[in-house]
């Protein structure tokens, strides 16, 4: 079961007991960790065992990297989710109940590292050099930078897309991979375009430069009356139920690269959006069986409700909305989300939603996470 970490609800009794059986191996983690450091450059000390055993006990989708530290320490430990971002939050908490230890530092992601580390690690990996070697870095879609490696000296095309890989994370560290990295290409002819691997990390937040440089310098909320809309529709399948906002059909936007990057779980950041700290949530909430028409009645009944609410309050604005074969759901942009829910609370209550009724995030690292508008509203599905 995953449970939420950052907007937890002890009146959920089933989750909040989960939680707390975590809490006891996460703890138990810790303490074998304080007990076990000494030892860990002792010559018949197995870190490796320990430590994938021990953080298996915790959760065996975590990954775990030790390493020289970064900021004077002697020693980093790593937990980390990898691709799951997801697992984010719990990473977090995890970490948040490591012990003071001399000489130790604690991240919750991989960090950047040298070209040369990079290469090392990628030749070790793959037990191929990497040999000649171009990149090239441009933003194509969804606010996110696209990569394109020449591999002209790789075995072949598998070997090519795995050293692409692992020299862009090694390089760029896990949290600028999971936030603006898109899709990644290889090629193994000559190289045509692109910098030496040294040039990368420049390169891509050249690119990152630009994206900052095309967003608003201040909350959507100030600038509300000048966001332009656009219409869309989509064709789901039919199911019996709908996680996130499978069954939209049609809606508008405000934003469509973000509407577009939201509907195709392309991977979610609200960073790529907004420089100015808002997060991207939406309100999904049930239609309790009623026709499309209706549904999209009651919906522009609460679009304004919201908006005006959250707009007041200088918490947010509405950006988007949409009608789904059993849900309806609204975009919003918001600059605090703890204040916004205790606003948007009360409200659901008011305009008479279902009690199937949530504020759910887009952003991939806050997938398990989510706030019902009633005290007995149950997980969203």
């Amino acid at each position: 079961m995953d449970v939420r970490w950052i907007y937890t609800d002890d009146r959920d009794t089933e989750e909040t007991a989960a939680r707390r059986a975590v809490v006891s191996r996460i703890e138990l983690f810790w303490q074998a960790f304080a007990a076990n450091a000494p030892r860990f450059e002792d010559d018949d000390f197995d870190v490796a065992e320990f430590m994938r055993d021990h953080v298996d006990a915790v959760d065996p989708r975590l990954d775990w990297e030790i390493g020289p530290g970064r900021n004077g320490g002697k020693h980093r430990l790593v937990i980390t989710p990898a691709d799951n971002l997801a697992l984010r939050p719990f990473c977090d908490a995890f970490l948040a109940r490591a012990p003071q230890l001399d000489g130790w530092e604690f991240y919750h992601c991989r960090m950047p590292e040298s070209a040369d580390a990079a290469r090392h690690a990628v030749e070790a990996l793959t037990d191929h050099n990497l040999g000649r070697l171009k990149v090239a870095a441009r933003v194509r879609a969804m606010n996110r930078v696209d990569l394109a490696f020449w591999l002209p000296d790789a075995p072949g095309d598998d070997v090519a897309m795995a050293q692409a890989e692992l020299a862009a994370a090694h390089l760029l560290g896990e949290e600028a991979m999971g936030r603006w990295i898109g899709t990644i290409e290889t090629h193994t002819d000559e190289p045509r375009d692109g910098v030496a691997l040294e040039e990368l990390t420049g390169r891509v937040y050249n690119e990152v430069a630009g994206i900052d440089a095309a967003l608003p310098d201040r909350p959507l909320v100030q600038m509300v009356d000048k966001l332009q809309w656009s219409l869309w529709r989509l064709s789901p399948p039919v199911k019996d139920d709908y996680a996130g906002h499978e069954d939209l059909i049609m809606g508008s936007s405000a934003l469509d690269e973000m509407s577009a990057c939201a509907q195709l779980n392309a991977g979610f950041d609200s960073r790529r959006y907004s420089k100015v700290g808002e997060t991207f949530c939406y309100l999904k909430f049930d239609g309790d069986g009623r026709k499309v028409a209706q549904r999209m009645d009651e919906r522009k009944l609460l679009e304004p409700a919201v908006n005006r609410a959250l707009v007041d309050a200088g918490l947010g604005c509405v950006v988007g909305a949409g009608t789904g074969k059993r849900y309806s759901y609204l975009d919003i942009a918001l600059t605090d989300v703890p204040r916004a829910s205790e606003l948007l609370v009360p409200l659901a209550a008011r305009v008479g939603l279902s009690r199937r009724s949530w504020l759910l995030f887009h952003d991939t690292s806050l997938g398990h996470e989510w706030i019902g508008l009633y005290d007995d509203t149950p997980p969203p599905p």
